[in-house]
């Protein structure tokens, strides 16, 4: 798991994938909902993605782009915690 604006950062994260010996990563976002943020800076086309710093990297990509939010658990936390409080 890394940040794109706090640690770990992508150099760190790299290096780590490196040690581990990994080829692939799968880039999720860690965020209710996968917006512009996620869509650019984490896998955009653009240089500075980490999609494509890694790919630069030899590492192979994926990329969920799907926010917590759409996950049904999660969804069910929320409601349970609106009825709580409403």
């Amino acid at each position: 798991m890394g940040t794109v604006e706090g640690w770990p950062g992508f150099d760190e994260v790299l290096a780590q994938l490196k040690e581990d010996g990994c080829g692939q990563a799968l880039l999720v976002p860690f965020m209710l909902v996968a917006g512009d943020h996620a869509l650019n800076d984490m896998a955009g086309d653009g240089p500075k993605s980490w999609k494509s710093r890694l790919e630069a990297a030899g590492v192979g990509v994926r990329c969920r782009m799907r926010g917590l939010g759409a996950l049904p658990e999660v969804q069910a936390l929320y409601g349970a915690r609106l009825r709580e409080i409403v």
